[in-house]
């Protein structure tokens, strides 16, 4: 309708309304950093136990990539194991990470939900090397790990079978008053869609405003895809959506 702000979705074909309300989003690591963010902290942590079937075949060391989505009161709301080098590793983490608590994140001084990776390392010995990383170094990792047996890393795009075809796919509302006081740009949200399809920990990975990205957020995470597959097994995808917050022309 003229006069009114529009929102425009960089490769996406669904355009259609959802009215939301305005609140922090959860916020990723990489802008941990931004302004007015105060970064997601550990508060106890219980450290994971080198799964003893392991040592039984002779695996000498191990690795495990959990992604963990905490809520405003500093509780784990999401785990989800997205790489590892054998399920068991995966177990053995996901076990210990569940029990952590957090000292949530902060955006103006208010605690909001966040999401972050942690990696764990495992050696035969009994040493475990627990690490909160960045999605980049995640990303290093899993592209270098080896395919050995039950090993078990995110998809990329150009892998799958064919691009996820969404089945619910929400836009957000961008509210008038919002356009009206300039507030407009990109907001980049990056998500998990899981072996059924379903969106997994949604989080702002880049915006200058994260009151635009609560708003694409909030709609990411009623998003549903069919099960991304890969030579025909279904499959875990990282994937990310760009959001273009754009102030329409002026009603005539």
């Amino acid at each position: 309708m003229p006069g009114e702000p529009i929102l425009l979705m960089k490769n996406f074909l669904f355009s259609c309304l959802f009215a939301v309300a305005l609140c922090a989003p959860p916020v990723a690591a990489q802008i941990a950093s931004a302004p007015g963010v105060t970064p997601l902290r550990v508060r106890t942590q219980s450290d994971p136990v080198y799964p003893f079937e392991m040592v039984q075949i002779g695996v000498r060391e191990g690795k495990a990539v959990v992604a963990i989505s905490v809520d405003a009161a500093g509780r784990i709301d999401d785990c989800l194991a997205v790489a590892y080098t054998q399920p068991e590793f995966a177990h053995a983490a996901l076990s210990a990470l569940r029990h952590w608590t957090f000292e949530p994140a902060r955006y103006r001084g208010e605690p909001v939900a966040a999401m972050t990776e942690v990696t764990v390392n495992f050696e035969v010995q009994g040493t475990v090397v627990v690490s909160m990383t960045s999605a980049e170094s995640m990303a290093a990792w899993m592209a270098a790990m080896h395919p050995e047996s039950g090993a078990s890393r995110p998809r990329l795009l150009r892998e799958l079978d064919r691009i996820p075809t969404p089945i619910v796919a929400v836009p957000p509302r961008y509210p008038a008053d919002l356009a009206q006081k300039g507030r407009s740009g990109k907001v980049t949200v990056q998500f998990y869609i899981d072996e059924n399809g379903t969106v997994r920990m949604p989080s702002v990975s880049n915006a200058l405003d994260l009151d635009l990205g609560a708003l694409a957020v909030s709609a990411v995470q009623q998003w549903r895809f069919e099960p991304p597959t890969c030579e025909g097994r279904a499959v875990l995808v990282r994937a990310e959506q760009v959001f273009d917050f754009k102030q329409a022309e002026a009603a005539k």
